[in-house]
């Protein structure tokens, strides 16, 4: 059975990388621990090993293509074995940005201001609060009374 080789997370902080070069050709064989590629992370270039012993059968992307973490980059697998994997380089359409910036804003919107309570007296009375509540309650937008 065919083994995915996956751009491993070969940093704390890799969220992507990118194949800068093929060791292993396809029609090699590979056994478990050979380096198969180099990888640059966000902090250096590192190998990617092979997890499993066979042969390298496909390259599914370029040297020079940059991958997401846990996308499949190759297969080993037995001589005259069959594959069928899509490409991992199709990446997800974007997100609407206008859709997300309504839907933002509106999550965001101050609440309308009320008009402050009035004593008998026709002055406005004041609100007890302490100044980290007054703080809070301006940056969110919010009338204290």
């Amino acid at each position: 059975m065919a083994t995915n080789v996956l751009m491993e997370a070969l940093s704390p902080t890799m969220e992507e990388g990118r194949l800068v070069e093929w060791k292993k050709q396809e029609g090699d064989t590979v056994a478990a621990g050979d380096v198969l590629a180099e990888v640059e992370t966000d902090k250096a270039v590192m190998d990617l090993v092979a997890r499993a012993p066979g042969v390298m059968l496909k390259h599914l992307v370029p040297a020079g293509t940059t991958l997401a973490v846990g996308k499949t980059v190759g297969v080993i697998g037995k001589v005259g074995e069959v594959i069928s994997i899509a490409p991992a380089v199709a990446t997800p359409p974007p997100a609407a940005p206008a859709v997300v910036a309504t839907a933002v804003a509106a999550a965001v919107a101050p609440s309308p201001t009320a008009l402050p309570p009035v004593a008998a007296d026709g002055v406005a009375a004041r609100v007890k609060a302490s100044p980290l509540a007054r703080k809070i309650a301006a940056d969110r937008g919010v009338d204290l009374a």
